[in-house]
């Protein structure tokens, strides 16, 4: 197939005519000698011009290569339609300062003499201005013979039509992103900007449903803030739009109905730094990662924990994953090798969650036995063991989880099954407690990091969303989750937005 350069002139001049940038359409014409010489439609043209609407035949007689002989005619109409309806201005206008009258002055005198005696006429006289037998409507429909043998039919907008069907394509191969929005000259995505400020969801903004007898078991935001990725019970891992709560069908596997599965209920979901990859654990301890654009499985590893997988999160430079199981271990398993790189050993209970340090230099652990242990990552040596809320409690302590690693600093939260959260340092050490109403939490569920990290949203057993402001060192109760029992949630790594799953199969995704 092979496209003519001059089509391409063509449909830059017509974008440059919808958008009214005449000096530089006429510009473009002059230099390359092509002349869009199109209407959007013949029909209406012909009836613009039999209707005598001379300002939207001007519109595109103007910008199309006419035969002298016949722009004189069109001309020349006009001007005595003018006189007819006593614009004697406007028609001296058009008789001496259009190139079309200095032609007929030049080529044809007595013409051109013909029109100036008719201006100066006191009133008007069909019989004078037309030719034996000629009328007006007979003049317009010889007009509108002629110029539609000049022109042709194009639709509108043909540039944006075919730039949107190839995007469409693209999209549909997985070759593109879905993003809201898109630079078409450098062919990528617009980085989505971070929020200036942090604030606290209250608002609807979609919702993801389920089908019956299913419900989400764990779900993730990407970080380039494109999609939120969930998994299943039944073992699925799908894509979202968070802003229309509808499948990523723009994923040509997705669109096709090849999902990415796992053969239990996922358990964990990470997305990689980069966002080309996401990392799933399930309930029988298997882990996978999957390449976003395909859809496909890029690595596995079958038997990453003895028992379920409870928390995936990918390392600084996305080398590695890190995981945490009921079987109380932490485990670090390297993408190139396929192996189990490190083993983390001390918890007594399940596993809750697992991070990095920002530098990776640290592994931090929570688990059911109300441990929160940091390690040194190369070495998998344990250099801090705290019960973070062991001042408020005897024997047994309140299981931890929830680790939040804050942005730019060195300091995380963790959450406990009690009222309580902990701010805490690497080194070990608490440095604040905040504590909810018993009349909002008897326990806290779930919580997650807005994008600057100056609020931490906290969800309580009684569906009650609270937030942490870090500034001011204080705790509020805000709204009441509409799911009950929420188990897990996510907040959006560059906008105000955070989603919630419960055993309800919907998912709620709240904006600011």
């Amino acid at each position: 197939m092979k496209i003519e350069s001059t089509d391409i002139i063509r449909l830059i001049e017509q974008f440059l005519k919808e958008n009214n940038l005449t000096a530089t359409l006429e510009t473009l014409q002059k230099e390359t000698g092509v002349f869009l010489n199109t209407v959007d439609d013949l029909d209406s043209f012909k009836a613009s011009i039999q209707k005598g609407e001379w300002d939207v035949v001007l519109a595109s007689a103007e910008q199309a290569q006419i035969a002298p002989n016949k722009r004189i005619d069109l001309y020349e109409q006009i001007i005595i339609e003018l006189v007819e309806q006593q614009d004697v201005n406007p028609a001296r206008a058009l008789l001496r300062q259009t190139e079309p009258m200095e032609i007929m002055r030049t080529q044809q005198p007595d013409r051109y003499l013909h029109l100036e005696r008719l201006m100066s006429r006191t009133t008007f006289d069909a019989s004078f201005a037309y030719k034996s037998g000629e009328t007006r409507d007979s003049r317009r429909t010889s007009i509108a013979e002629q110029l539609l043998n000049e022109v042709d039919e194009a639709p509108a907008s043909r540039l944006l039509t075919l730039l949107g069907y190839s995007m469409k394509w693209q999209l549909q191969q997985s070759m593109l992103a879905n993003s809201d929005s898109y630079n078409l000259f450098f062919g990528k995505a617009t980085t989505l900007s971070t929020v200036k400020e942090d604030k606290v969801p209250q608002r609807l903004l979609a919702t993801v449903k389920f089908p019956k007898k299913q419900h989400p078991t764990s779900l993730a935001f990407s970080f380039d803030g494109v999609y939120l990725a969930t998994g299943s019970m039944d073992g699925f891992i799908e894509i979202w739009n968070y802003m229309t709560g509808k499948l990523a069908t723009e994923l040509k596997y997705q669109a096709d109905g090849s999902l990415m599965l796992m053969e239990e209920a996922v358990t964990g979901l990470a997305f990689s730094h980069n966002s080309d990859f996401v990392c799933s654990g399930a309930l029988d301890g298997k882990i996978k990662i999957w390449k976003i654009k395909t859809g496909t499985c890029f690595k596995r590893f079958s038997a990453a924990h003895s028992d379920n997988i409870t928390c995936v999160e990918f390392s600084p430079d996305d080398s590695q994953v890190l995981s945490g199981g009921a079987d109380h271990m932490v485990r670090i398993h390297g993408l190139k090798s396929g192996k189990m790189l490190k083993e983390f050993r001390g918890h007594s209970a399940p596993i809750t969650s697992a991070v990095f340090s920002e530098d990776g230099s640290r592994v931090i652990s929570a688990s059911d036995d109300g441990y929160v242990r940091i390690w040194d990552t190369e070495s998998a040596t344990c250099l801090h063991s705290v019960v973070p809320d062991i001042q408020n409690h005897g024997l047994t302590f309140p299981g931890t989880h929830s680790l939040l690693v804050i942005p730019g600093s060195s300091n995380f939260v963790v959450c406990t099954k009690s009222p309580s959260i902990y701010l805490m340092s690497v080194d070990g050490k608490v440095l604040k407690c905040f504590t909810a109403s018993q009349s909002t939490c008897n326990a806290f569920q779930t919580a997650a990091l807005l994008p600057h990290g100056k609020y931490m949203l906290a969800v309580s057993d009684q569906s009650i969303l609270h937030y942490v402001d870090f500034e001011t060192n204080t705790m509020h109760a805000e709204n009441k989750i509409p799911n009950d029992d929420v188990t897990g949630m996510a907040c959006h790594p560059k906008l105000n937005i955070a989603a919630f799953i419960s055993n309800d199969r919907r998912i709620p995704i709240w904006t600011a």
